[in-house]
């Protein structure tokens, strides 16, 4: 037999002989329709997930792990010696990216169709030209309001795909009130544990965050309500003041910049904003570098109604919807996340650079970097 071996794009459809097997190997793709006949061998097969870390990656044949009687998995392939007719199906591959919270998403996926030699001739082109592109990349030049952050690494990006909402809720009923700013101007405030932010809330924006209005809130409007601070820029935070037309007991807040004022340094907080803009690169800096989550006031009675829900984007669809404010960046080698936040295994950032975000660089160049210094000094 001849074993055939090619590189597909998204949406293509592949056709083999009757004498032939199949072999698909892709970098990093959503969906492919694969047709081939009874009795041959399949392999499915992601080389490089878009140069990061393949992490924990599960293989699913219709929703349910894959059968080691038919196909044998192993770390991002699977080959099914001979197809039989009931092999028909999509055939899934989910996976991490490696990093500590990373949560599960669908790296590959595969509509296979298992067909006789006689139901079908072969086609002259094995690939059909792609049916659909994926979307565009938003060009800051050409898109002022929904310009890329990308962390400041990158100008290309575009929409997240295969992305749902889903909400991370907390308890605030058993939480102790700290005081923050000067002991005239401060005000006391919860805050939210770390464990619950895991350190990232990028894929919050365009979400919302809901929570139960405290007295001290509903009655000083002057001061803000949530206070969001950034860990590599203590600085400044952002901070929600309750409009002066609510009135309900609980609110929700759209994480967007244009609900949201720029304060002053958290040892600094007072009944002003800084007086400068809040922008959109600001506000994603801080949601992806969370150091810390304030809520003014303190809840004076136990409730179920005081509950902290904040919407975040997952693989896996809870019934709420998609996601479409999520951007997924072309990140350079060494950056990781879907809006190039964080540094990959093998990198460290740097803060010695042109950019007051750092970046991302390799042990070797840091090392190069820090001689260069020495020999300077």
């Amino acid at each position: 037999f001849c074993l055939i071996q090619i590189l597909l794009r998204s949406n293509s459809v592949l056709f083999s002989s009757d004498s032939e097997d199949v072999s698909l190997e892709y970098e990093t793709t959503p969906t492919f329709d694969v047709v081939i006949a009874e009795g041959k061998k399949l392999k499915l097969k992601v080389h490089d997930y878009g140069h990061r870390p393949l992490c924990n990656p599960v293989w699913y044949f219709n929703g349910r792990p894959v059968s080691k009687s038919r196909c044998i998995p192993s770390y991002g392939e699977l080959v099914c010696p001979s197809v039989k007719r009931e092999d028909a199906g999509r055939y899934d591959l989910w996976g991490g990216d490696g990093s500590r919270h990373s949560q599960a998403r669908l790296i590959f996926s595969a509509n296979v169709q298992v067909t006789r030699a006689v139901e079908r001739d072969l086609p002259e082109e094995r690939i059909a030209k792609v049916q659909d592109e994926p979307p565009p990349f938003f060009e800051r030049k050409n898109r002022v309001e929904n310009d890329c952050f990308c962390s400041g690494v990158t100008e290309r990006c575009r929409m997240a795909l295969d992305l749902y909402r889903m909400r991370k809720t907390y308890d605030l009923s058993n939480l102790t009130a700290v005081r923050l700013g000067g002991e005239s101007s401060g005000a006391n405030y919860i805050r939210i544990p770390l464990s619950v932010l895991l350190g990232n809330l990028i894929t919050a924006y365009g979400g919302y965050m809901r929570f139960p209005v405290t007295e001290e809130c509903y009655t000083d409007r002057s001061k803000p309500c949530v206070v969001m601070v950034d860990k590599r820029n203590m600085h400044r935070a952002v901070g929600y003041f309750l409009p002066t037309s609510h009135d309900q007991r609980q609110v929700q807040v759209l994480l967007k910049e244009s609900n949201w004022k720029l304060l002053p340094a958290i040892d600094e907080l007072s009944d002003r904003d800084s007086g400068d803009e809040l922008t959109k690169f600001i506000f994603m800096s801080t949601l992806s570098n969370i150091h810390s989550v304030y809520i003014r006031g303190r809840y004076r009675t136990r409730s179920e109604e005081n509950i902290l829900s904040i919407d975040m984007a997952s693989s896996y669809d809870e019934g709420l919807g998609t996601v479409t404010t999520v951007e997924e960046c072309d990140c350079h080698p060494g950056y990781g996340g879907l809006s190039c936040e964080r540094c990959e295994k093998g990198y460290l950032r740097t803060y010695d650079s042109i950019s007051p975000e750092g970046i991302c660089l390799s042990i070797p160049e840091l090392w190069e970097l820090h001689k260069k210094i020495y020999r300077q000094n």
